[in-house]
């Protein structure tokens, strides 16, 4: 069978998808170890029977809700490759917002160094995709990065991203249950938390809570209940910082605002993503 012919079997096979055929061609890209390009120009090329029933039973899986980037064990983020597997969630592009709010921050002040933490680091894409826009410009502004999780599984995913990128020296990845064992000053905080609500604002597709890692999606009841303890904990700890961005999720504006309101009262705002959707809170102190 030809490429032409397995991408169109695979086609069919996926007809209720949106992107089917892109889906299929990245797929068997990844089976033949093409890119696209490549792929697309050798469109009459036979492939062996091996590799068929490779990209056949990839199919069912994708047929099934997996993430794409879960069978290939790679993810673009903010122009980056990231590994990904089951162990964390798939990062979205949404959250790319984080990173230019963060890079804004920074360069407005010109030479200064400064200490970061991460809480709830997942695949480490927030921490690698902040220092490599840094590294990339040549722009040594960053003291101490740490980035936590709670998760021992995300932890490891998060380690192999960050000697991917060849930032050991940069990043500082540990484990911490939010904020429980980080350090007592930073300049700035950012956290992309589980938000999505257990009973209210329980927005998720069955195919993400089927095979993304739930303790990663849900955040309690209303989905806002790990912001608030770690509201709580930079509270109780005393923890110094000068920024904290954040992430939350589709309709959670209001129960968000008032939570900032009773803990960080008249000193936050909160910032549209690229869809024009309420998903970003910046807490200034």
């Amino acid at each position: 069978m030809t490429i032409k012919a397995l991408l169109e079997e695979g086609v069919d096979f996926l007809d209720a998808r949106d992107n089917a055929l892109l889906d299929c061609e990245v797929i068997l890209a990844y089976v033949l170890g093409f890119d696209r390009e490549h792929l697309i120009a050798h469109f009459d090329d036979a492939v062996d029977a091996d590799l068929q029933q490779l990209f056949k039973n990839y199919m069912e899986r994708i047929e099934d809700g997996e993430p794409i980037a879960y069978i290939t064990g790679s993810k673009e983020f903010y122009g980056l490759d990231f590994f990904v597997d089951s162990r964390v969630l798939v990062p979205r592009p949404e959250t790319e917002h984080l990173v230019e709010r963060i890079l804004s921050y920074m360069r407005k002040n010109d030479g200064k160094r400064y200490d970061i933490l991460d809480v709830g680091t997942g695949s480490c894409n927030i921490p690698v995709a902040i220092v490599a826009a840094l590294r990339e410009k040549g722009e040594d502004l960053i003291g101490i990065f740490d980035a936590v999780d709670v998760s021992d599984d995300a932890l490891h995913v998060a380690q192999i991203n960050v000697a991917q990128h060849g930032l050991e020296d940069k990043i500082h990845v540990y484990q911490s249950d939010l904020m429980a064992d980080v350090g007592d000053s930073y300049d700035i905080i950012v956290a992309n938390l589980p938000y999505i609500g257990e009973e209210s604002n329980r927005f998720v597709s069955a195919d993400v809570e089927k095979h993304e890692p739930n303790v990663a999606l849900f955040g309690g009841s209303n989905g806002l209940e790990l912001y608030e303890k770690m509201f709580l904990q930079l509270i109780e700890k005393d923890i110094d910082y000068k920024l904290i961005v954040g992430e939350f999720g589709f309709a959670q504006s209001e129960i968000m605002g008032k939570l900032l309101d009773k803990y960080f009262e008249g000193k936050w705002v909160i910032d549209k993503d690229y869809a024009d959707i309420d998903r970003i809170f910046v807490i200034i102190k």
